[in-house]
């Protein structure tokens, strides 16, 4: 018997209970009257006598419908009913019509930005590669000296001397003085170079500070293989416009693999002020130091020979004394 079932018998029988206190007061007499007379079963007398009280007990008549009544079961819930999807609206021509037209053109634009990026990359190494094959500009085997001729006029910029000294080659000029120097002399070289150079770059202070550089982009050999060092390293030179003291001047930087050799200021054909070039004699000064320091004519006249050789290797045409 489910649930639902044993409720409604519940029902019934609570009526049938409520039946026979109302029509005698006391159950225990009258509990077989309705029943019985419901289901015709009952004698002559006792049908008289519940159809004698349902006409006086309105309560007991109102119990006696609902018991001759269908017995209420609690209805099953119905399953809800699935909604039926709309069928779509076709779009109209000129819509579509619009939508494929924007959705081209957004596939237009993503290649043309693609082709564009492409461009722009491929550019720069196709000029880069033209200068690699004419020898004039930049180009492949340079950017490195291009990268520490530029660093180097941005510490000179800044005022900080003694980090534009260590773009400096102070490798190839150390070689020079290890012909002339024992290691022990040339313990504090390093320093030494730094702070010579350091001294010959207040000239740029006396002058007004150098405010402003510019590569010459594109100009005629503004950036080219001048010259190689005595043991074959190149010697790439480029020329910057330098503005010092509100004035501009030619600048030719002369740069290795290890740094800055030279670097020539020119407001004339013949030259510039001495105190912008300075910087390109700190050596020979630290050289005299040195030399004043550490004398002895003997290691002297060695030396003498030595440059003499080297001269004569390097095409000078004149014969080293015996």
């Amino acid at each position: 018997m489910s649930q639902d079932f044993a409720a409604a018998c519940q029902v019934y029988y609570d009526r049938v209970y409520r039946f026979l206190l109302a029509l005698s007061g006391n159950p225990n007499q009258a509990e077989d009257l309705l029943p019985l007379y419901v289901d015709g079963c009952c004698t002559q007398s006792s049908r008289e006598l519940v159809e004698e009280h349902l006409q006086e007990c309105a309560a007991c008549k109102q119990v006696f419908g609902e018991m001759t009544g269908d017995i209420p079961t609690p209805e099953e819930p119905q399953p809800e009913a699935e909604p039926v999807p709309a069928e779509p609206v076709p779009e109209e021509p000129e819509k579509k019509h619009e939508k494929t037209f924007r959705k081209g053109m957004k596939k237009i634009r993503r290649r043309w930005i693609a082709s564009l990026i492409v461009v722009i990359i491929l550019v720069p190494f196709v000029l880069l590669g033209i200068a690699q094959v004419t020898g004039d500009g930049l180009c492949y085997t340079n950017l490195h000296e291009f990268y520490l001729a530029h660093a180097f006029l941005g510490k000179m910029k800044a005022g900080d001397y003694e980090g534009a000294a260590k773009y400096v080659d102070r490798e190839l000029r150390r070689g020079e003085f290890q012909e002339r120097f024992t290691e022990e002399e040339l313990a504090n070289y390093e320093q030494d170079a730094i702070d010579t150079f350091v001294a010959a770059a207040q000239g740029y202070t006396e002058m007004g500070g150098l405010s402003s550089y510019r590569f010459h982009w594109g100009g005629y050999a503004a950036a080219y293989q001048c010259s190689e060092s005595f043991d074959g390293v190149p010697i790439y030179q480029f020329d910057f416009t330098i503005t010092v003291g509100g004035k501009d001047y030619l600048a030719s930087l002369e740069v290795t693999d290890n740094g800055v050799t030279n670097c020539s200021v020119y407001d004339n054909p013949m030259g510039g002020p001495q105190q912008l070039n300075a910087i390109n004699v700190w050596e020979y000064t630290l050289w005299d130091e040195y030399e004043a320091r550490y004398d002895n004519p003997e290691r002297e006249a060695a030396y003498t020979a030595f440059v003499e050789q080297r001269a004569y290797e390097s095409g000078l045409q004149v014969a080293p004394k015996e």
